[in-house]
């Protein structure tokens, strides 16, 4: 029907051309179908941008487990224990002094930088950073894992509190390092080291907690022991809670 009359009592009115009603209703309906088509294939990509670190860190922790993981692992540790013991040698040329303990991981920055062995986790560490200042810790986390200003450090009595994934939202998960996404792997005994002003410090987990996004007690300046705490978000992907892992040196 390409025309038609709409009546009301009493009342005539001209022919109506439902024609170009019913075009403009189907070219309505494939802008809403293919709207919502770019709107789910946006969201699945968006989906898959804002998990890659996570889905990269579980691959590489399987991958990991594997004979040629191991192989590598021992290739790469032969060739950085090399070249630290030329260069070491070379700098203790006519020395005395006793040479510190080498590591046997790529340290990133000797100043100061983190091993994890189990998680095969490695990262430089942004010193002196302010927890309560978004811009600050966001901007150093670009960068690195963070360590909390106002407590300790490596080798001092009292709390040295690295965190790393500690963001506001899940789109900021893919723009942040994802060195403690595997964190909650960790159980006791497993080791953790530091380097830090060019010396090695080796730490043994002793304790892990999940607490409340807003519970700052590790936060807390102590003086009884030198203790080392990790914190990431937690559950893995979420911001919902805290895993804290605490380490003590060896």
């Amino acid at each position: 029907m390409k025309t038609g009359l709409v009546y009301k009592p009493g009342e005539e009115r001209p022919p109506v051309k439902i024609a170009i009603y019913i075009v403009f209703l189907k070219i309505l309906a494939k802008v809403l179908s293919f709207g919502g088509l770019a709107l789910i294939v946006t969201s699945f990509f968006g989906l898959i941008f804002v998990y890659i670190p996570l889905g990269a860190a579980e691959a590489k922790y399987a991958f990991s487990k594997t004979q040629l993981a191991t192989l590598m692992r021992n290739v790469q540790k032969q060739d950085w224990q090399r070249k630290e013991s030329d260069q070491r040698q070379m700098a203790n040329i006519g020395a005395k002094k006793p040479e510190a303990e080498l590591p046997d991981w790529a340290v990133p920055d000797k100043n100061y930088s983190i091993y994890i062995p189990k998680i095969f986790a490695v990262s430089k560490v942004i010193p002196k950073v302010s927890v309560s200042e978004p811009k600050l810790y966001l901007a150093a986390l670009k960068q690195g894992v963070a360590e909390a200003d106002g407590l300790s450090h490596p080798g001092i009595v009292g709390t040295t509190f690295l965190f790393a994934h500690s963001v506001g939202s899940r789109v900021d998960f893919a723009r942040y390092n994802a060195v403690f996404y595997l964190l909650d792997k960790l159980t006791f005994g497993d080791n953790v080291e530091v380097m830090y002003q060019g010396k090695l410090y080796k730490y043994e987990v002793v304790e892990r907690e999940i607490l409340a996004a807003t519970d700052v007690k590790y936060l807390v300046p102590q003086q009884l022991s030198e203790k080392l705490v990790l914190q990431t978000c937690y559950p893995p992907g979420t911001t919902w809670k805290r895993l804290v892992v605490v380490a003590k040196r060896r």
